[in-house]
């Protein structure tokens, strides 16, 4: 559960920060900095409604987090900063979804705190999340 596009790590306060390749991925990274923060709930919240859309049965999920609105589509994730007219980035499912994971695991490090977090995420949708093969 690593990638190349974002390094993630808690600053000198112990608040999660992100850390770009590429200015490419820096409101994606913002995005699960900001909205998800250090919920790993959050985080597979995130993941099953870009799952439900990429793989079915829903044709498109949006939501509005602190910091941004998300919107998932047939043509993949696309974000807008909630206070910035010009701060937008479209990801492809499968650059979110490496991205997403990542950050998951750096929330979650290890399969015994993983396969919790999903538990728990399970337990309040009432249904297997979508990702809990490669996840836990």
């Amino acid at each position: 559960m690593t990638t190349t596009k974002i390094r993630f790590f808690r600053n000198e306060l112990g608040v999660v920060a992100s850390e770009p390749s590429s200015p490419d991925y820096s409101a994606l990274g913002s995005m699960l900095t900001s909205d998800v923060q250090s919920d790993a709930t959050s985080c597979l919240d995130v993941l099953a409604w870009t799952e439900d859309v990429w793989h079915g049965p829903e044709t498109q999920n949006s939501w509005q987090g602190n910091s941004w609105r998300v919107v998932v589509d047939e043509r993949g994730v696309h974000l807008q900063d909630l206070y910035s007219d010009d701060w937008s980035e479209d990801y492809s499912f499968e650059d979110a979804h490496e991205v997403v994971v990542a950050y998951f695991g750096f929330l979650r490090p290890g399969r015994e705190a993983a396969a919790t977090a999903l538990d728990t995420w399970e337990s309040e949708w009432k249904r297997p999340h979508p990702c809990r093969a490669h996840l836990a």
